[in-house]
């Protein structure tokens, strides 16, 4: 059985992440200024400063938005429909756009706890990096 997860293979600036996924860790990056930011960063907006550090974070956090996908925006998709994508804020602060698992869309509520949890993107057979994807606490 298939997660619904595409296969992801990492990239040299990816790699950083994806070790800490396969850990069981959710990597973020730190600025200068302190300011927590999202893995994609790539300054620090307060300070300016490319100067960025790995972070582990909690991996706590709150709903802020999601939507029902009933139809697949890509073809590597059709498997996973429906799903819940998501916006989380995180405890340290950034916000991540992410797959929400969760067996009652219909019950949802913005604010509502949310944490981290991991699963292997690709098939069951030749799985790919492990992802982190929330779910309702």
């Amino acid at each position: 059985m298939s997660s619904g997860f595409p296969l992801v293979e990492r990239d040299e600036a990816s790699a950083a992440f994806y070790d800490a996924a396969a850990r069981g860790e959710l990597l973020m990056q730190r600025g200068p200024s302190g300011t927590v930011l999202p893995p994609e960063a790539r300054t620090d907006p307060d300070s300016g400063s490319a100067d960025l550090e790995p972070v582990v974070v909690s991996g706590e956090g709150r709903l802020v938005s999601w939507v029902v996908v009933h139809q697949a925006p890509l073809p590597a998709l059709a498997e996973a429909v429906p799903y819940v994508s998501a916006v989380v804020e995180l405890a340290e602060g950034p916000w991540l756009m992410v797959r929400l698992l969760t067996d009652d869309p219909a019950g949802l509520r913005a604010g509502a706890p949310v944490r981290v949890r991991f699963v292997p993107s690709g098939p069951e057979e030749e799985p790919g990096e492990v992802l982190p994807v929330f779910e309702p606490v």
